[in-house]
C-alpha cells in the first residue's frame, strides 16, 4: 500500500506540474525587445542605488535566455495557473536608455508589481501608457532619472498600495520632475487603497498654492488616506500649508512622515501629531515651523529617528520617555536651556545633533559615556561647557566617528582617548592653543580654523616643508619624523582656511537617510510594501 500511494502522489504531481502554463511567447518577446532597447552601464546607472537603495545592483538583464522558459528569469514572476507576467523587478539594473509611449514594456498586460527604481532612463518623460496597467498594486519609478510632467494617468490606478514616483536628489540640479496640483489632488482622490506614497524630488507646483488644509486633509486628502503607513514628500518646496487640528484617519497606521522642506508656516501642534500612535520616523527639516516642541511627541512610544532641524523652534527640550530612539536631529533652531538628563538613558541612540541653538550649562564626558551605540555628536556654536571633571575615567563613546564641537568650550581633550574609531574632528572657533593627542586610525577631516595653537602639530599636516601654512593665529610646525609614514598610510586633510563644506555635509546626511531607508525598505518588504 505504501508503495502505490507513493506512486499515486507522483503521478499526480507529475500531472500538476504539467498543467502549470508557462509564459506565452509574446510575453517573452515584449520582454527580450524590452532588454535590447536599453544598454548596461554599471558606472551609470548604479549611482542612485549606491546613494538611495537598499537594493544590491547587478545587470538582472543579463541572464534572460530566450531558450528557457520567462518565468525562470531573473526579476520575473508569473502567474502559476496563467503563465502571465504579474512581477517585474528591474530594480538597480544597471539599465541605461529611453522608454517611451511604444515600448514593448506596456503589452505586459497582466502586471501586478513593476519596480523600475536605481536605473537611468536618460530623461525619458513617464508614458501616460502606465495608467493601463489596471491591475497594479506596486508602481516604483524612483531615481530612474525620468524627466517632464508625471501624467495625471496614474491616478487610473485604483489597486495602488505602493507608489514610488521620486525624483533624482538634486545635489547640483533641481528636481527632473513635475506635479501639477490637479493631478495630485487625483491622486489623493482616485488611489484610495495607498500604503506607501513617495515623491521626494517632485516639484508639485500650481499658480494657486497648494494648502495642506484645503486640499490634503479633506475627503480625498492625504491624511484621510486610511491605510496609508509611508508618505514622503521630501523636497517639495513648493507646496505649503499647516498642520490639521483634527485626528485624520491616517493616525493609527502611519508609520514613516517625511514632510521636509515643505513650507508650513505654523507651528507643530501637538493635538495633530500626538495622534500618530504607530509613528517611528517623523522627518520635518526646513519646514518653517515655529514655536516650542510639543510634548505629545515624547509620548509616540515606537518614535526612532525625530529630525527637526532648520527650522524656528523654540523653548526648552522636554524629557525623553522612551529609549527605543535611534537619531535626534534639532540643529539650527531657537532652543535653549540645558541638555535634558534623559539623554543619558537612550541607550539606542546613533545621532545626536543640536548645534546653532542656545542650549547651555556645564556637560560633564560621563554624561554621553552610556551612549555605546553614539557614532555622530554636534554640539556645535551653543553655549555649552564641556567638561570632564572624573578626568582618570570619562571618555567619549568609542563608536564615536564625527565629533563637532566648534566655539564650544573645551580646556582639554584628554577624553578622545577612546574614541578609536574617530573620522571627523571639528574644533574651530575655540582659541585652543594646545589640544594633546588624537586617535589617527580613522581620522581624516579635521577642522582647526581660529585657534591660537603654536608649536608641534599632534597629526602632521599634509603640506611639504616649505609650504607649512600660517592662517588666522595659528602656526604650525609639521612632525618631520611622522609625516612620510603618515601620510603613506592615511588620506585626510586639516580645515585651515575656511572653506566651505556644506556640500560634504549634505552628503554625510543623504547617506544617513539612505542607512534610515534601508531599514525601512526591509520593513516594508516584510509587511508587503
Amino acid at each position: 500500500m505504501g508503495l502505490l500511494f507513493l506512486l499515486a502522489s507522483f503521478i499526480l504531481c507529475q500531472l500538476v506540474l504539467s498543467s502549470l502554463a508557462i509564459c506565452p511567447k509574446d510575453q517573452s518577446l515584449a520582454l527580450v525587445e524590452f532588454n535590447k532597447t536599453h544598454v548596461v552601464d554599471k558606472s551609470l546607472a548604479s549611482f542612485n542605488c549606491v546613494f538611495y537603495e537598499a537594493q544590491k545592483s547587478y545587470p538582472k538583464t543579463s541572464s534572460w535566455n530566450m531558450n528557457k522558459d520567462c518565468c525562470s528569469w531573473d526579476g520575473i514572476i508569473c502567474d502559476e495557473m496563467t503563465g502571465h507576467v504579474i512581477e517585474l523587478d528591474l530594480s538597480c539594473s544597471q539599465l541605461v536608455g529611453k522608454i517611451d509611449s511604444n515600448s514593448s514594456l506596456f503589452q505586459l498586460f497582466h502586471l501586478q508589481r513593476l519596480d523600475l527604481s536605481g536605473n537611468n532612463f536618460s530623461n525619458s518623460h513617464i508614458s501616460p501608457k502606465f495608467g493601463r496597467f489596471s491591475s497594479l498594486t506596486y508602481l516604483d519609478l524612483s531615481h530612474s532619472s525620468f524627466s517632464g510632467q508625471i501624467p495625471s494617468e496614474i491616478s487610473h490606478l485604483s489597486k495602488l498600495q505602493s507608489l514610488g514616483l521620486s525624483g533624482n536628489f538634486p545635489l547640483f540640479l533641481d528636481a527632473d520632475l513635475r506635479l501639477a496640483a490637479h493631478d495630485f489632488k487625483l491622486l489623493l482622490q482616485n488611489l484610495t487603497q495607498l500604503k506607501k506614497l513617495d515623491l521626494r524630488y517632485v516639484n508639485i507646483s500650481s499658480t494657486v498654492p497648494l494648502n495642506f488644509s484645503s486640499h490634503l486633509t479633506e475627503a480625498g486628502g492625504i491624511f484621510h488616506l486610511s491605510n496609508l503607513q509611508v508618505l514622503d514628500l521630501d523636497g517639495n518646496k513648493e507646496l505649503s500649508g499647516n498642520f490639521p487640528k483634527s485626528k485624520w484617519n491616517s493616525s493609527s497606521s502611519l508609520v514613516e512622515l517625511d514632510l521636509g522642506e515643505v513650507n508650513f508656516h505654523g507651528y507643530l501642534l501637538p493635538e495633530s501629531l500626538g495622534y500618530l500612535t504607530s509613528l517611528q520616523s517623523l522627518v520635518l527639516w526646513f519646514c518653517n515651523l515655529s514655536g516650542p516642541i510639543p510634548t505629545s511627541l515624547w509620548n509616540l512610544t515606537h518614535i526612532e529617528y525625530l529630525i527637526l532641524e532648520n527650522n524656528h523652534l523654540e523653548g526648552s527640550l522636554p524629557d525623553f520617555k522612551y529609549h527605543i530612539i535611534t537619531e535626534i536631529r534639532l540643529g539650527n533652531n531657537q532652543l535653549q536651556g540645558p541638555l535634558p538628563k534623559s539623554i543619558q538613558n537612550l541607550v539606542n541612540l546613533s545621532w545626536l545633533d543640536i548645534p546653532s541653538n542656545h542650549f547651555s550649562g556645564n556637560v560633564d564626558v560621563s554624561f554621553f559615556s552610556n551612549l555605546k551605540k553614539l557614532w555622530f555628536l554636534d554640539l556645535s556654536f551653543n553655549s555649552i561647557s564641556l567638561t570632564n571633571e572624573k578626568k582618570a575615567k570619562s571618555t567619549l563613546p568609542e563608536s564615536l566617528g564625527h565629533l563637532r564641537l566648534a566655539a564650544c568650550e573645551v580646556k582639554e581633550l584628554n577624553f578622545l582617548r577612546s574614541a578609536g574609531h574617530l573620522e571627523q574632528l571639528d574644533l574651530s572657533f575655540k582659541k585652543l592653543a594646545r589640544i594633546g593627542q588624537i586617535p589617527l586610525s580613522y581620522l581624516y577631516y579635521i577642522d582647526l580654523r581660529s585657534n591660537i595653537l603654536q608649536g608641534s602639530l599632534p597629526i602632521p599636516p599634509p603640506y611639504v616643508n616649505d609650504r607649512i601654512p600660517q592662517t588666522n593665529n595659528t602656526t604650525f610646525v609639521p612632525d618631520e619624523e611622522n609625516d612620510s609614514t603618515f601620510l603613506s598610510e592615511l588620506s585626510w586633510k586639516v580645515v585651515l582656511m575656511g572653506y566651505a563644506e556644506d556640500l560634504e555635509y549634505r552628503i554625510i546626511m543623504r547617506r544617513r537617510k539612505k542607512q534610515r531607508g534601508q531599514m525601512h525598505y526591509r520593513r516594508r518588504r516584510n509587511n508587503g510594501i
